[in-house]
């Protein structure tokens, strides 16, 4: 039984030294990484898409992964949202992305895909009343129909509201 326990102990010690000795050293790319953070910044760095962390300046082989590094650019202003996604013209030809112009139309082709479309929140707006009252009939059905100026939303009642339109036909019949 002792033996048996010194033999499990000592086959987890050498299992445990020789992943060690594989490993590649993470402190290699981190020193690395550091060096290229604090070099001069071209218009264009160079990164790998599977570990964003590293940048250089040239291209190049991934250190961690040996893939080949891909262009970004530094000095871009986007004003979209955070969730928006930016990509080069390169990375779109890559990716074999094409765009087109929506139109109503028959569908040409039928695609099954999976995502979340979230609305711009930019352009939502909130109305609130200032007066007292309740909703009597909603003419809007769902959160993101389409509403035009002037397009009659829904229909109030407020007692302030019909005790105004009574005082100005009253004001109105007097000055008759």
């Amino acid at each position: 039984m002792k033996n048996k326990l010194i033999l499990i102990t000592l086959t987890l010690f050498v299992g445990g030294l020789i992943g060690w000795l594989i490993k590649p050293s993470s402190n290699d790319a981190m020193k690395e990484e550091s060096t290229h953070l604090h070099e001069e910044s071209n218009d264009e760095i160079w990164t790998c898409s599977m570990h964003p962390q590293i940048r250089k300046n040239e291209p190049g082989d991934c250190p961690i992964c040996g893939m080949d590094l891909i262009p970004i650019s530094v000095n871009q202003d986007y004003e979209e949202s955070p969730d928006a996604i930016r990509m080069s013209p390169t990375a779109m030809q890559l990716a074999n992305i094409q765009t087109a112009i929506v139109s109503k139309g028959s569908a040409i082709k039928h695609i099954r895909l999976t995502g979340k479309i979230a609305p711009d929140e930019r352009a939502t707006y909130a109305q609130t009343s200032h007066i007292s009252g309740r909703i009597e009939q909603l003419i809007i059905n769902y959160t993101g129909e389409s509403v035009k100026k002037g397009q009659v939303v829904a229909a109030l009642y407020s007692p302030e509201l019909v005790t105004a339109q009574e005082e100005l036909f009253i004001a109105l019949k007097n000055s008759d």
